[in-house]
């Protein structure tokens, strides 16, 4: 019954954000003809949030241009870093073409090709749109679309660790010990537990299957076990329970499956290591 009520919250939420983002996307529209300006651009109605990409790429962005003369248009796009005190351009600005048979009836989608720069930090970065009729026109601002770059190795950190510490996987799937491999993160093969060896480092367990068959198991001195819930909450959160000298962490979202694509989910991916690196005062603290 519970879980029936989750679904049910997260459906209505999802409606919501889409009928929300429509409604942002028809108000551009006549935003657009009412201040006379060439064109209004926005992102997609399922995009609310900052479009998240690793830095030192060509990132591809999916945008809705609001006009109601396609036809001669010039529209400009520049990438803006934005800091505490100041918007700072990033490269020449890009032209941005529309199709040729572009109709201006629901907003023109376009895919925009912007290359990022490498970043040693999460970044914020805008693109910055202008427009003007012809050549000869104005400039008038058309829009401005939010961005966050991170850095395209977040898990440099995990990686170094599992270089000296066995990292394990108990996966229904395989999938995350692929993932981890294609990551260079070194993962062992284990079948099972045998002894105080076997309980070194961190065994991360995934899926229903493999985490309803943990359940049961008495934990053991030393022990560091990650549990992947996968399943969808109102709120993400890590449960932690340190017993009998062990450290569990379970993780209640849905996280796995955005990791080969969202760059949020690798930060989350490794904060669920800091806060074990935490608990424990040392990632590796009870391994000797």
């Amino acid at each position: 019954m519970l879980s029936s009520r989750i679904r049910k919250v997260a459906y209505t939420k999802r409606i919501g954000v889409l009928v929300l983002a429509l409604v942002l996307a028809l108000s551009a529209r006549a935003s657009a003809r009412s201040l006379e300006i060439p064109a209004l651009v926005t992102a997609r109605p399922t995009q609310l949030e900052p479009y998240r990409f690793f830095g030192n790429q060509t990132a591809t962005v999916s945008l809705l241009v609001h006009t109601s003369q396609p036809k001669g248009l010039t529209l400009h796009a520049q990438l803006v870093q934005l800091t505490s005190n100041l918007a700072a351009p990033i490269g020449a600005p890009l032209e941005v073409s529309l199709p040729t048979d572009a109709s201006p009836r629901h907003g023109v989608e376009i895919e925009l090709s912007v290359p990022l720069p490498a970043v040693k930090r999460e970044t914020d970065f805008e693109l910055r749109f202008r427009s003007r009729q012809d050549r000869e026109g104005a400039w008038h601002a058309g829009g401005r679309i939010p961005l966050r770059v991170y850095p395209s190795d977040l898990l440099s950190p995990v990686r170094r660790w599992a270089t000296s510490h066995p990292l394990r996987v108990k996966d229904d799937h395989g999938s995350l010990a692929e993932w981890l491999r294609q990551q260079r993160i070194p993962v062992v093969v284990s079948g099972g537990n045998h002894g105080s060896r076997e309980r070194r480092g961190v065994t991360l367990y995934v899926g229903a299957r493999a985490v309803r068959k943990r359940a049961p198991v008495p934990v053991h001195q030393g022990e560091a076990i990650i549990l992947f819930a996968e399943r969808e909450t109102e709120t993400p959160r890590f449960l932690i329970d340190r017993r009998d000298g062990a450290t569990v962490v379970t993780v209640e979202m849905r996280l796995l499956d955005r990791l080969a694509t969202d760059p949020l989910a690798h930060k989350i991916f490794l904060e669920v290591f800091e806060v074990l690196n935490e608990e424990r005062q040392s990632i590796g603290g009870n391994d000797r």
